[in-house]
């Protein structure tokens, strides 16, 4: 956790319109008004749209997206209803045609 915060604390160091940013966005969770909201979901929008802008860019993370395949399943549950829950599966392309491969499942509400 302390690495986490020295961390963030370079980053606003570095960028001080992310920092003025943040601030105002912890003004906002603390007030439950209308307008207070809009602004807190329009900053939070704009943060998050420049933050997948960035990984988006990063040659890292194109490399893994271009190894890898992507698939779906649904997996029905009823406990909150019945419904189906949506699971994307990745997969390293190399590890395709094999039947024996391990899988690191993680499942989050909401």
């Amino acid at each position: 956790s302390s690495g986490i915060n020295a961390e963030y604390g370079e980053m606003m160091e570095g960028s001080p319109e992310a920092k003025q940013m943040m601030d105002r966005l912890r003004e906002l969770e603390l007030k439950h008004d209308d307008e207070s909201n809009m602004e807190f979901v329009k900053l939070s929008r704009e943060a998050a749209g420049s933050m997948v802008k960035s990984i988006c860019g990063n040659e890292g993370f194109n490399y893994g997206r271009e190894q890898t395949t992507m698939t779906t399943l649904t997996v029905p549950t009823s406990h909150d209803g019945e419904f189906d829950v949506p699971v994307e599966v990745y997969t390293p392309k190399d590890l395709e045609n094999e039947t024996k491969r391990a899988a690191y499942v993680y499942a989050h509400g909401g």
